[in-house]
């Protein structure tokens, strides 16, 4: 991936970035079947602040801003991809100035994952604003949204254990068998959990519902987490703070998504970081988001 530093780029509110070229290419991901959608989203704002000038805020001085957030805002892209492309440019972070959306201030895994990297510089966007930058920084979202550098997913994991526990000093219980439940979630969810729940707690394992800790709190607890039993979704993002040898077993629902296949993420992941990796495709029932 590349760390681009451009002049005059028009920045959505969701991230997408164009300039006078059309969109940039290392602001979204490489899925051709995608392409239509960014495109239409970016005209969109681009189109808005046309009829609304008031929605564009121009930084036009002389620092340098740095975009890293997702169009896809949810837990296992910011920590799997926004982070990693912030982890890029992180020994020039004095020199930047993050811009980030509003309502992230509101996300305790945005700003408990950003703790670390003690940022001195943040440009908070208005809800609905665009921005016309005229220095920026963007270091590219990876194209492909199921690949991973191994070597910065040890280092980002490293990086987080060490801040948690020799920094912060976080005390927290445990359990080296961990199920992650969706239960409190509003979709993907098993609709025999209670049967499941019976099983794996005669082996000791510990249920467990990430909606119920702070972002450091799971770093801790699953750094120290030896077996990880859960169905896929973005609970499972925190096996990137598990040891080599330990062990995952994911379950899949057994129709396929867009991509017209079992999403292979953690799998991926699990190999990069040496995690045994298992995982079990299970009956879809109803709707495809409950199995």
């Amino acid at each position: 991936v590349k760390i681009k530093k451009l002049k005059n780029v028009f920045v959505t509110f969701s991230s997408f970035c164009m300039n006078n070229q059309g969109l940039i290419r290392e602001c979204h991901h490489d899925f051709p079947q995608q392409y239509d959608n960014y495109v239409n989203e970016a005209s969109q704002y681009y189109y808005d602040v046309e009829d609304h000038p008031d929605n564009l805020i121009k930084l036009d001085d002389d620092k340098t801003y740095l975009a890293i957030h997702h169009p896809w805002f949810n837990y296992y892209h910011w920590i799997c991809e926004s982070i990693f492309r912030l982890w890029l440019v992180r020994r020039q972070l004095d020199s930047l100035v993050l811009i980030l959306p509003e309502y992230y201030k509101e996300a305790d895994f945005i700003i408990g994952s950003l703790e670390p990297f003690h940022i001195q510089n943040i440009f908070y966007i208005p809800n609905g604003k665009s921005l016309m930058v005229k220095n920026l920084c963007l270091p590219q979202v990876k194209p492909i949204c199921d690949s991973y550098n191994a070597l910065h997913l040890k280092q980002v994991s490293e990086f987080y254990r060490n801040y948690v526990f020799n920094e912060k000093k976080i005390s927290i219980d445990q359990p080296e068998k961990l199920y992650v439940s969706r239960g409190l979630a509003s979709r993907r969810k098993v609709t025999n959990e209670a049967e499941i729940i019976t099983v794996l707690k005669k082996y000791g394992f510990t249920i467990f519902h990430p909606e119920n800790f702070n972002f450091l709190q799971q770093v801790a607890i699953f750094s120290k987490v030896k077996y990880l039993v859960g169905e896929h979704g973005s609970g499972l993002t925190n096996l990137l703070f598990m040891d080599k040898n330990s062990s995952l077993l994911e379950l899949h629902k057994d129709k396929t998504n867009e991509l017209d296949h079992p999403s292979p993420l953690f799998w991926y992941m699990a190999e990069a970081l040496g995690v045994n990796y298992y995982h079990q495709v299970c009956e879809t029932e109803g709707k495809e988001d409950y199995f």
